[in-house]
């Protein structure tokens, strides 16, 4: 686990003398929340929770998603919303700067990355034309056609989407916008009334941890 990750969620909410990380984990009346936590789909920069209604926010792999600077302070200012005065918020993004034996090399700031996705999760194409689809397949999958075809069903339903055969994945390009060493801590002292505590470099991740003063 990431150790800012850890220290945001756990220790920087605890005051003195008190003891972790039991202290995370809800009220016997909420029980439930321990094995169901209550969970949401929703917009970042339109965050469906009450102002100052939570201890601390947790934001990893969203921000370098968004594709324009208005966009990500937007982000940076709904999750200082949220947070309670005094609460931290830990960010991290991908950063264009990676370690040398890194996987990963950027040709800029602004890429499309490579996305897999299973079939079965995709809900544009119907399930009994995938289960025909793959009956299909099973029994000719031998013939060059039969790949052409699933090839320009997912195509047609998503645009852009390409089928790769040897794995059996839909393939999506994905925006992502490669962060600088620097350039979080530039968007959050622009948004204003936060406090950088701490900010750095960790597993191929720019990241920092502010408070809201």
């Amino acid at each position: 686990i990431s150790l800012p990750l850890l220290e945001t969620s756990v220790g920087a909410c605890l005051s003195e003398g008190e003891q972790g990380p039991e202290l995370r984990q809800v009220r016997k009346q909420n029980s439930s929340y321990n094995t169901r936590p209550a969970v949401a789909v929703a917009d970042c920069m339109h965050i469906p929770l009450r102002s100052n209604s939570c201890d601390a926010a947790i934001c990893i792999a969203v921000m370098h998603h968004l594709s324009t600077r208005p966009r990500r302070i937007r982000c940076l200012k709904e999750l200082a919303r949220i947070v309670k005065k005094g609460g931290t918020v830990n960010v991290q993004a991908w950063a264009f700067e990676q370690e040398n034996n890194s996987r990963r090399k950027f040709a800029g700031t602004d890429v499309f990355v490579p996305f897999n996705s299973q079939p079965r999760y995709l809900d544009k194409v119907s399930h009994e034309t995938k289960k025909k689809k793959k009956n299909n397949l099973n029994e000719e999958k031998r013939e060059a056609d039969n790949t052409s075809s699933v090839a320009e069903m997912y195509s047609k339903a998503y645009d852009g989407a390409e089928y790769d055969d040897r794995k059996g994945l839909v393939v999506f390009q994905r925006y992502c916008h490669m962060y600088r060493e620097g350039e979080l801590e530039g968007l959050v002292q622009e948004v204003g009334d936060l406090e950088v505590l701490e900010s750095g470099f960790e597993t191929g991740n720019h990241f920092v941890i502010f408070k809201v003063v």
